[in-house]
């Protein structure tokens, strides 16, 4: 009997550790990118520091999980429905070496998963160190191993393939319902094509006045002075991302200056930037208004009186 099953799956190795090992890592990814949307879910309304400088929320990485999610998940769900056709079939061997390596593997992963996440769990109740946030994302990844994690310890006890299996109906009708919920509740908080369009802009522009400001102090140590507009060469390389023409100068006098841009839109100052500026003006292009926004800046010089800081 032993021998006429291996001789039905002579040469359906390459197949059977193909399907399993693709649908291995699209289940990986999918609960990574599915964990990374809740995440940023729950740090954009519980963490603290939310928004503003010391954000833990990132719309790159909601971003990616929602686009990785979109793709990935489909496909696991397409993989793994191929496999279980060729197991009804009879043309792959649910028992095959490959099939048990790999879904052990699963287990072996998701399991210690579980372990670490309870130890965290436990360790940060103990030490007091523990916020609803952090409690949140521990349940998630706990939910999201657990139920890998039973689903394949249920498959790998499974034997037959002839009729479709109420378990795996409910655990891929899971899959479906949280990818869906976590995507459309993502899109009530990520930001428009336009808008991101309209950010990386304006973080351009930060970049590019802090370049200037760089030039124009190396300007200042070799001459003793600020330039008296931005003709030269080495400016030239800033300019506005969206329209290419030049930043706003103006010198003030020797030591002092004016940057100017013009933002798409606003960014709050959540934060004292006195002590972070050191007194030399007023450099926080970092959170600005909307529309043409000028900064007075001074050089860094020890031997000049800095400007009082608004």
């Amino acid at each position: 009997m032993d021998q006429l099953n291996a001789e039905k799956f002579k040469g359906k190795g390459a197949l059977d550790a193909f399907l399993n090992l693709f649908s291995l890592i699209t289940l990986g990814w999918m609960a990574i990118a599915i964990g990374m949307i809740l995440f940023q879910i729950i740090d954009k309304f519980l963490s603290p520091g939310a928004v503003g400088y010391l954000s833990v929320y990132s719309q790159s990485s909601l971003k990616f999980g929602v686009a990785s999610a979109l793709i990935v998940t489909p496909i696991f769900l397409l993989i793994v429905n191929l496999l279980h056709q060729n197991y009804r079939k009879g043309t792959l061997n649910h028992d095959s070496g490959v099939y048990r390596w790999l879904t052990y593997l699963i287990l072996l992963v998701t399991a210690l998963n579980i372990i670490g996440r309870l130890i965290q769990l436990v360790f940060q109740l103990l030490d007091g160190d523990y916020t609803l946030a952090s409690i949140l994302k521990i349940v998630v990844v706990l939910l999201i191993a657990s139920g890998i994690f039973g689903y394949y310890w249920y498959d790998l006890k499974r034997h037959d393939y002839s009729s479709r299996s109420m378990m795996s109906q409910i655990f891929f009708g899971v899959i479906v319902a949280v990818a869906l919920a976590s995507i459309i509740g993502s899109f009530f908080i990520i930001d428009s094509p336009n808008t991101a369009r309209m950010k990386k802009y304006d973080q351009q522009r930060v970049n590019d006045l802090s370049g200037l400001d760089n030039l124009i102090n190396v300007y200042y140590n070799e001459n003793k002075k600020v330039p008296a507009d931005l003709s030269e060469p080495r400016f030239g390389q800033f300019a506005d991302p969206a329209t290419s023409e030049p930043y706003g100068y103006r010198a003030i006098d020797q030591t002092t200056y004016e940057l100017c841009a013009d933002f798409d839109l606003a960014v709050e100052d959540e934060r004292n930037t006195e002590s972070y500026y050191y007194g030399y003006g007023d450099k926080n292009w970092y959170y600005h208004d909307a529309g043409r926004q000028c900064f007075t800046s001074q050089v860094y010089d020890p031997e000049v009186k800095p400007l009082p800081v608004r």
